[in-house]
């Protein structure tokens, strides 16, 4: 076997293996596969040296594998070319052995180590060379998971088994008694609180550890978080309190559009004989439609009223409000107490921007007067007229400036609503933005460290046995569970 052969070989592996997030994982936690994956690297740069003179399109690639090594590991390692004189079959020996291991201990096929089809560059080994703490605590959880199961499944086949014996046990004593003429009676006696305090040992199982509510699985407690979820609670409803006021005040201050002289329309067309009225028009882009025009609009110009988003402000201030009571009782537990949902905060931040487009669109009497522009395009069709309107012919600024001159004190009121709950919808999201980022975050060792204790106290209560938890899981007590 040549040489180069095997030196790309080993350079295939070396990348297959930093390819896969799985390898790197266990490339960090295995000291035997780091000694293997040293061992590589080591070879790779002797092939390099002057000695064989390898390379990988033209390029040294082992001092590459060696910093990915050490970005992956987090262990720091001195790599040094052996000085050995080796045979193709010997390099490939220890290839073939790394891949033998691999393959045994992390159940990966050899056909996926040893593929070399896929050509790399160095920035491709620069760019896996490198393993997110987001998986490591997922692979964590998930072994720790896979651990439990089996100590549970080995502690109950070990009961099942001292079952089985006992039940054995008790048919040939039965069998013994009957034959040396002994008394029934006693020996039923006997037989039955051997089974119950069997039995009774079974069903006395631990408490499950992650639903105590002295066990905090989270690395900090911010002291000040109680204190900030209710200077969160208090916008929530200041907030919501305002946008309801405000739909609520939006849906009393109606617009008289009647079709005479009286009415606000009257300033729109100024010359219209009412008594010849016969449809409106809206034209637009040389397009005319007729169109119905409500004989009352609120100040936003909206025929219908608002009843609909009133009882969804409603909602609001009901749902915030139950959210604030949640933040301002006393909370026994910890988890509780310095830590916020974040699927909640979530919600609260969706609703509240929502309440910020809608605030938007009312924080000024000229954006209040934007939602009225479609009247600029209105005309009117008179009665028995030949022919339909070709363009739009009104007052448009004079109908506009009636308004915001008959409803001044009212969009005054409207504009000071909106602009309070706008500035306090922005501080809510501020305030959300800012929890979220000092909520405190999952402590992965304690999470395991908790899965194995509960296995370990599962596993001796199956087998009748008393176990104490680490009390170093609990904030202030300690806990024994039997």
């Amino acid at each position: 076997m040549e040489i180069k052969k095997v030196y790309l070989s080993i350079s295939h592996l070396l990348f297959n293996v930093i390819k896969s997030d799985k390898l790197k994982y266990y490339l960090r936690k295995d000291e035997v596969f780091r000694k293997h994956f040293i061992k590589l690297i080591d070879l790779l740069l002797l092939l390099e040296s002057d000695s064989y003179k390898c390379r990988y399109n033209r390029k040294k690639i082992g001092a590459e594998f060696a910093k990915a090594y050490v970005k992956i590991t987090k262990v720091s390692n001195r790599f040094e070319t052996p000085e050995l004189d080796l045979t193709a079959d010997d390099f490939y020996g220890e290839y073939a052995g790394v891949v033998a291991f691999i393959s045994k201990e992390y159940k990966v096929t050899k056909k996926t180590l040893t593929n070399e089809e896929e050509q790399f560059t160095i920035e491709q080994i620069e760019e896996y060379g490198k393993l997110s703490s987001a998986f490591v605590v997922k692979m964590d959880e998930k072994l720790a998971e896979e651990a439990k199961e089996m100590a549970e499944k080995e502690a109950k086949e070990k009961a099942e088994q001292e079952k089985s014996n006992q039940q054995q046990s008790t048919k040939t004593n039965a069998s013994q008694n009957s034959q040396q003429n002994f008394n029934q009676q006693n020996f039923s006696q006997q037989t039955f609180n051997q089974q119950n305090f069997f039995n009774g040992n079974m069903g006395n199982m631990p408490q499950n550890i992650f639903v105590h509510p002295k066990f905090y699985p989270f690395k900090t407690k911010p002291k000040y978080m109680p204190l900030l979820k209710k200077i969160f609670t208090v916008l929530l409803l200041i907030t919501i309190i305002f946008y309801v006021a405000l739909l609520i005040y939006v849906g009393t201050v109606r617009v008289d559009l009647n079709r005479n002289d009286q009415s606000m329309l009257n300033n729109l067309f100024p010359n219209q004989d009412w008594s010849k009225f016969g449809s409106f028009w809206l034209i637009q882009s040389n397009i005319s439609r007729e169109v119905a025009v409500p004989t009352s609009t609120d100040i936003f110009a909206q025929a219908t009223t608002n009843v609909g988003q009133i009882i969804f402000g409603v909602f609001y201030l009901i749902w915030f409000g139950y959210i604030g009571y949640t933040f301002w009782k006393k909370q026994d537990a910890s988890r509780l107490k310095y830590r916020v949902s974040g699927f909640t905060l979530l919600i609260v931040a969706i609703f509240v921007i929502f309440i910020i487009f809608n605030s938007v669109g009312s924080i000024s009497s000229d954006s209040i007067m934007k939602k009225w522009d479609a009247y600029k395009y209105l005309s009117i069709r008179e009665k028995d007229a030949p022919e339909r309107p070709t363009q739009a012919i009104n007052e448009f600024s004079a109908f506009i400036a009636a308004l915001q001159t008959t409803y001044k004190s009212q969009i005054n009121v409207i504009v000071t609503l909106s602009i309070c709950s706008l500035v306090t919808s922005l501080v809510t999201i501020m305030a959300s933005i800012f929890m979220f980022i000092v909520n405190p975050k999952k402590d992965a060792q304690k999470v395991m460290k908790a899965r194995a204790e509960q296995a370990n106290a599962t596993m001796a209560a199956m087998q009748g046995q008393s176990y104490t938890i680490d009390p170093s899981l609990f904030d202030d007590e300690i806990e024994e569970l039997k």
